[in-house]
């Protein structure tokens, strides 16, 4: 019998401390909110806790915390708590591999009635070891071609002599090779990068690693090869169109540049070529092909001669020596809105 009333006594306690939960309100605080790392270098991350306490009479619920990137990753314990109960928020925040003043957040929410959102703020203004520019190489090379004037300058923050290993690009049809001259006293290196894509013409997203004597765990910085393989023969713009607002009130005789339309064709390496045979499959355009730049670029002029009733489209074509390019479409419409 005494074993039961004890049990009784127990559980009717556990009640009653549930029910004045249940009536409580939580009340998250945190003792502090902003993570200011200041000036920071040489380090790939940097990490802290932040600490909470639940100071209301309720039970406290918190859910999990939302980092603003993905280059924070952010740990709760725990996530329930009882009136004055603690916990901890860990994070790391991963510095990436160039110059950067850093601001990013970490939101929390709970069942905190009066503040159910808390947003915690993290800063770092992180100088790499070593500074490179540019940090990002954008060429266009015509289909074939090579793209050899890009330099990359490597300096320390530091202003000592830097230790830079060697570059490895991700592909093997980009080289980087150091520019002859200095001695170990340089406060700078050069390296002469030349890209020679294969393949057909389509844009293209490479890297250069770095790799130095002070990093062994990988490569110290990344410099992105962002760009395009175009054809050999490139063409601005690529179609023709005009816009026909009434027909009926549109005179031939208007001025020239409502009737005129002009495509400039460049060859991409600079060599000379040749057009020839234009051929077009709409009526009331008259089309011509000018030499420019002796013979290294044409001009495609287009005159619309008669104006059509309704809308109409098809192309212009002609013959080239590119061997690669051994004919050109170029698309035309002429727009009539309907009456």
């Amino acid at each position: 019998m005494m074993k039961a009333y004890l049990l009784a006594i127990a559980l009717w306690t556990s009640a009653l401390s549930v029910v004045a939960l249940a009536d409580g309100d939580p009340k998250i605080q945190f003792d502090r909110t902003v993570w200011d790392f200041g000036k920071t270098s040489r380090v790939e991350s940097v990490s802290g806790t932040f600490k909470f306490k639940n100071v209301g009479d309720g039970l406290l619920r918190i859910l999990e915390p939302i980092p603003s990137c993905n280059c924070t990753v952010a740990s709760l314990k725990p996530d329930t708590l009882r009136p004055g109960e603690t916990g901890e928020l860990s994070f790391v925040l991963n510095l990436g591999l160039s110059k950067a003043n850093l601001e990013e957040h970490i939101t929390i929410h709970s069942n905190d009635p009066r503040t159910t959102e808390v947003v915690l703020t993290l800063k770092v203004d992180y100088t790499p070891l070593y500074d490179i520019t540019p940090t990002t190489l954008a060429p266009n090379i015509p289909e074939g071609g090579k793209e050899t004037n890009q330099i990359i300058t490597i300096t320390r923050t530091d202003r000592k002599p830097p230790r830079v290993l060697k570059l490895h690009p991700s592909k093997p049809w980009i080289t980087a090779n150091r520019e002859p001259g200095g001695g170990d006293d340089d406060t700078a290196v050069r390296f002469r990068v030349a890209i020679q894509p294969d393949g057909p013409p389509r844009r293209f997203v490479e890297y250069i690693h770095v790799y130095t004597a002070e990093e062994t765990n990988g490569p110290t910085a990344a410099i992105l090869v962002f760009g395009r393989v175009i054809e050999e023969l490139s063409l601005s713009p690529e179609a023709l169109s005009w816009s026909i607002t009434d027909p009926a009130k549109t005179n031939p005789e208007r001025a020239e540049a409502l009737l005129t339309r002009r495509v400039t064709i460049r060859s991409g390496n600079g060599r000379a070529f040749e057009l020839k045979n234009p051929e077009i499959t709409l009526k009331g355009i008259k089309v011509t092909l000018v030499s420019k730049e002796s013979g290294k670029a044409y001009e495609l002029v287009a005159k619309l001669n008669e104006v059509p009733e309704q809308t109409m489209s098809g192309y212009v074509s002609f013959e080239t020596s590119v061997p690669t390019q051994r004919k050109i479409e170029v698309p035309m419409i002429v727009t009539v809105p309907k009456r």
